[in-house]
């Protein structure tokens, strides 16, 4: 009697499992089927710049932000040039333009910021976006997430966000090296070496110089791509439907055996 009152419970547990798993995923929408990169934690010894995954549509202009999540301390006493150049790659990218850069608040915030450079589109090649900056304040280097700039994306009327096979277009805001030979004319770049942060100290003439995926810094580049669709009410039931009738059928073909099992000891 009691290994049937067990049964019996463990039945009840399956249904109300599956009604709470429907109430909890109600205002959850599809997915597009492109796994976005997750923000990164901050971590002793690295250092990551990151563009953030944004939900896109036709005609709007997006300000992106791009950040510094960093746990790391510098080898050299100095100045810190940190530099980067960003450029749309990926599916939908004929559909979406960079068409401006802007340091943070709280990069212009740091102790000797200097701006080297913010600029779109340089010889009219929309591969070269520039943005880089000059400071002494090595706390840079310690910052669970702290935005360096924000990159203005304009997207056109005519994206559509999916191809002729109706999957989602993907697109990222990729961060490549900076382009400091641009700015030779700039105090700090000219003794720059072309890495994405370089640390130096004129008086002693040392310098550190990290290079993306160098074992300290990484580059971690957001998805620009159109918002997953919502599931209707109707089809938010019938997949929940389908899953509880999957558990039910699973429940009892594990019930016939655990039966078929017990009939011997009746």
């Amino acid at each position: 009697m009691k290994k049937i009152l067990a049964i019996l419970l463990a039945a009840m547990m399956v249904f109300t499992l599956g009604l709470t798993a429907f109430a909890e995923g109600e205002d959850e929408g599809a997915d597009t089927g492109i796994l976005l990169p997750e923000f990164p934690a901050q971590t002793e010894n690295e250092i990551y710049f990151v563009s953030e995954n944004t939900y896109v549509e036709a005609g709007g202009i997006y300000e992106i932000p791009v950040y510094i999540v960093s746990n790391y301390t510098p080898s050299i006493e100095g100045y810190a040039i940190i530099g980067m150049n960003f450029a749309i790659e990926g599916a939908a990218a004929d559909y979406m333009t960079i068409t401006g850069i802007k340091a943070s608040a709280e990069a212009e915030a740091l102790a000797g910021y200097s701006l080297i450079g913010a600029d779109v589109a340089i010889y009219e090649d929309p591969t070269m976006n520039m943005f880089g900056f000059k400071t002494d304040d090595m706390s840079v280097f310690q910052q669970e997430s702290m935005v360096l700039a924000y990159v203005t994306v304009e997207v056109s009327p005519e994206y559509t966000g999916y191809d002729e096979d109706g999957a989602a277009m993907d697109c990222q805001l990729t961060i490549t090296d900076p382009q400091w030979f641009l700015y030779f004319e700039n105090e700090y770049a000219m003794y720059a070496m072309g890495a994405p942060i370089e640390i130096m100290n004129l008086e002693t003439f040392e310098q550190e110089v990290l290079w993306a995926n160098d074992g300290v810094l990484y580059v971690v580049s957001g998805h620009l791509i159109v918002a997953p669709p919502v599931p209707t009410w109707e089809e938010r039931l019938k997949a929940w439907a389908i899953e509880q009738a999957i558990k039910i059928i699973t429940f009892f073909q594990g019930l016939n055996e655990v039966l078929l099992g017990l009939l011997p000891t009746l």
